[in-house]
C-alpha cells in the first residue's frame, strides 16, 4: 500500500465527519426533531455511520466534540483560509489543515476519542476496499 494512501483515507473520513458536524450545526430544528440531511436524491442523507465497536454514548460524545471543535480558534482560522483559497492546490492544503485542526481540537477536548478516529479510518478502508487507486484507474469496464 502506498504510504500516502493511509493518510488519504484518514483525511477523507475526517472530512466526512466534519461535514456532518457542520451540517448538524446549521440545521437548527426544534428540540426532539432530528436535523434534515439530503442525500443528493432528494431524500434523507445519512452522515458517517457509527463504526463497529463504538457504543452510542461514545459516538454521541464524538459528535458533540466535533460540534464544539467548530468554535476552536485554530479551526476558525483554518476555515477562513479555506474560504480564501483560490487554486485547487490551495483549497486542498487548506482543507487538509482544517481537518487536522478539527481533529486536534477534538482530541484536545477528549483524548479518548482517538479510538473513534481510528475506527472511522478502519471502517473507511473496509468500506472502500482498494478503490482509491491513482492515475485514473477504473475498475468498471462495460463492453
Amino acid at each position: 500500500m502506498h504510504p500516502h494512501t493511509h493518510m488519504k483515507h484518514l483525511l477523507t473520513i475526517l472530512a466526512l465527519v466534519l461535514t456532518v458536524g457542520v451540517a448538524t450545526a446549521q440545521d437548527k430544528k426544534p428540540e426532539g426533531q432530528p436535523p434534515a440531511k439530503k442525500d443528493g436524491k432528494g431524500g434523507e442523507k445519512k452522515g458517517p455511520m457509527r463504526p463497529e465497536g463504538v457504543d452510542e454514548a461514545t459516538w454521541k460524545k464524538f459528535q458533540d466534540a466535533m460540534k464544539a471543535a467548530q468554535s476552536d480558534d485554530a479551526v476558525k482560522a483554518a476555515k477562513a483560509k479555506l474560504a480564501e483559497a483560490k487554486s485547487e492546490d490551495e483549497k486542498k492544503e487548506a482543507g487538509k489543515a482544517l481537518r487536522e485542526a478539527t481533529k486536534a481540537a477534538v482530541l484536545k477536548a477528549d483524548a479518548s476519542l482517538a479510538e473513534v478516529f481510528a475506527k472511522l479510518e478502519a471502517a473507511g478502508k473496509k468500506g472502500k476496499g482498494d478503490k482509491g487507486g491513482k492515475g485514473g484507474e477504473k475498475k468498471k469496464k462495460k463492453e
